[in-house]
This record gives structure tokens, sequence and C-alpha cells, in this order.
């Protein structure tokens, strides 16, 4: 028998990629003595290629947060970090923003005069300190990882999200606590992936009714808040749903 295979080329892929974010940095990776968010793109191309113009941003509606000088050029096979914050006097590139720890997004966009598409990106939730999210390989193949900046990455082992835990809960907010929350709780030895999870007040009419952002963890023994405002837009740990003072 003849055996057949397809398979998509993707022409605009580009050999410059990103390859690790670290954006809760507590101890992780010392920077000159600080311990800042990080950065990391990587040439998988066959030759050098020429960063300058090409743009970083965490927002798309401002894609000229940070732009890469002329002449910041990155061999095959090399590694480029850079800090995301302000300039500090620390050696590098910085961007000028910080990424939030409890999710967001960070993109590489094309210089603006060759169209300034967005040539990467990669969208995550709520982070670990100290342990980063890398690229494993493929387009979309991200996963938790330790910080290996300058060099491949490696994988973290997680634990099974079916030991998580409702811990406590709030369905009448006032006072310090003005707004309704759950918080989980993860009683394991390794951390645990919550992105694909998801959170209801009726599990048998709506079980989806809202769903963890993708590369969202919970630390070993960790505790995490989310709060049932009904705004997920806020972030990351806001849910699409209040809670019944009365019954739920």
């Amino acid at each position: 028998p003849t055996l057949s295979r397809t398979w998509i080329v993707l022409t605009n892929w580009p050999a410059v990629r990103l390859n690790e974010i670290l954006a809760r940095n507590d101890a992780a990776v010392n920077y000159s003595g600080k311990h800042p968010d990080l950065i990391e793109l990587f040439n998988e191309g066959s030759g050098s290629a020429d960063l300058s113009g090409l743009r970083l941003t965490d927002d798309l509606n401002d894609p000229n947060k940070f732009t890469f000088p002329a002449g910041t050029l990155l061999g095959s096979g090399d590694y480029l970090v850079v800090v995301a914050g302000n300039p500090d006097g620390t050696p590098g590139l910085h961007t000028g923003f910080a990424l939030n720890q409890d999710g967001e997004g960070v993109y590489l966009l094309d210089r603006a005069a060759s169209g300034g598409v967005v040539l990467d990106r990669v969208e995550f939730g709520l982070q670990v300190a100290d342990l980063s999210i890398g690229r494993l390989g493929g387009a979309a193949s991200w996963a938790l990882t330790q910080p290996t900046f300058g060099a491949p990455n490696t994988v973290q082992a997680l634990g099974d999200s079916a030991g998580l835990k409702i811990n406590e809960w709030l369905a009448y907010g006032q006072g310090v606590f003005a707004a309704d929350f759950i918080e989980l709780y993860n009683p394991a030895a390794l951390p645990v992936a919550l992105g694909g999870l998801y959170l209801t007040d009726q599990p048998f009419g709506a079980p989806n009714r809202h769903a963890i952002a993708p590369l969202s963890f919970l630390a070993t023994y960790g505790h995490q808040a989310f709060i049932a405002d009904g705004q997920p837009q806020l972030g990351s740990n806001h849910l699409g749903f209040q809670l019944e003072a009365e019954q739920g």
C-alpha cells in the first residue's frame, strides 16, 4: 500500500522567536544584583539575524513600547535576554515595561516600515514565583519551565490538578474584603497547571462558565484567590461571574 502524509510549511514562522518568559522573578535569576522580569529570544535560523527595528510589547494597542536599536544582531543558535523593566543602570537592553504576574501577553512585532505584523506571541495567565514559561518546540508548545536563560529550556514537573481544593470563599464581600472571591489550594509538592480548568457556580447548568487562562499555574502548597466580580477583562484572577449571597 502507498502511504501518504500531509504537513503545513509555515513560511512566515520567524527564525527568531520568543523562547522564555519570567514574569515573577522573586529570587530565581540575579541580574546585576536585581531580580527583574526577563524575556528571552532565540535564533533557530542558520544565519545571523538583524533585530534592528523589531519591536516588543505587552499591549498590541501600543506596539512601539520597545524597539531594538540599530545594529542588534543575534547569531545562529544564540539567545538574547532582554530585561522587562525600565533602564536602571544595569547592562543590556531594557524594554521600559514590566510583566504582569497575574497574566498578559508578550508580542514580537516586525518593523513598522515592513507592515508591523506580529511575528511571534505568547499569552499567559497566573505565574508561579521563580519559575518561567518556555517554548519546548513548535509554534504553540509552551510549558512551565525552570529558568535557564541563555541555555535550552528545561521543563518543570507538575502535580495532578485532581488534588486541588476549594479552600475558602466569600459570597458577601464588605469592608476589608469588598469583593467576593474563591480561593484554591494546592496541597501537592509540585506546582499544578490551572489552564484548561473551569470555575463555576452552576455545575449542572453551566459547568464551563469561567475558563482559567492558559499557562496559569498554582505553586507548591500555594493559594490563589479568584475575584468573583464578573469582570474577567481585569485579569486572569477575575471571574466572569459573581457569587450569590443567599445561596449558591
